[in-house]
């Protein structure tokens, strides 16, 4: 018995060509044909699905920040410097074994100093870190609320992300880990900083 090839049954499971003699064909009982038929008619399936699918908002709004702030993340940034590290005070004798935490670190770069609080979250594994931008340079004064402030692994993964409020004040919660990197853009001005080693 003739077989049709796989060009003609997937230009059949399309509704394109000549179909002359191939629903004859199937109908005859061909298994290889049977074969072909379901498999491209599956694939023309899928195709009309690919057609009305589209990604959820938020992973899409997810996918564009990554891209946008990676872009970011490529610029000059400057250093900025610890200015304040609780962890820095000595405790009195006798808590010394005590937790460190909640932590305080301040930061100080390009006239923005960055006062940061870290506290383990309520959800196991998590830190919370809050914090303030404030601007030093009366002169340039820069609306905070088009600020932002993005949390990075040393390998560059957005790890975080956070758009500071009319007062510089912004909230980040994530997973506790090492070798974090914040950075803050305000205006022209780019700062990042190494955060303290959270595990």
């Amino acid at each position: 018995m003739d077989h049709f090839s796989e060009q003609a049954w997937a230009d059949f499971a399309r509704g394109v060509g000549p179909s002359q003699g191939m629903k004859a064909h199937l109908m005859a009982g061909c298994l290889n044909c049977k074969t072909a038929h379901g498999f491209w008619s599956r694939v023309q399936t899928m195709a009309m699905a690919e057609r009305t699918y589209s990604a959820p908002e938020d992973l899409v709004r997810l996918a564009k920040l990554e891209f946008s702030a990676r872009k970011e993340l490529d610029q000059t940034w400057i250093p900025a410097h610890t200015v304040f590290d609780t962890f820095s005070i000595p405790l009195w004798a006798g808590t010394r074994g005590a937790n460190l935490w909640p932590r305080q670190v301040v930061y100080e770069a390009e006239g923005l100093t960055i006062d940061l609080r870290l506290e383990r979250a309520a959800q196991l594994g998590k830190v919370s870190a809050v914090g303030q931008i404030l601007d030093s340079h009366a002169s340039v004064r820069e609306p905070m609320n088009s600020a932002s402030v993005v949390l990075w692994t040393g390998e560059g993964r957005l790890v975080a992300t956070s758009t500071p409020n009319a007062y510089g004040e912004f909230q980040l919660e994530f997973d506790a880990q090492n070798d974090l990197r914040l950075t803050a853009r305000v205006g022209s001005r780019r700062v990042r900083m190494s955060l303290i080693e959270l595990q």
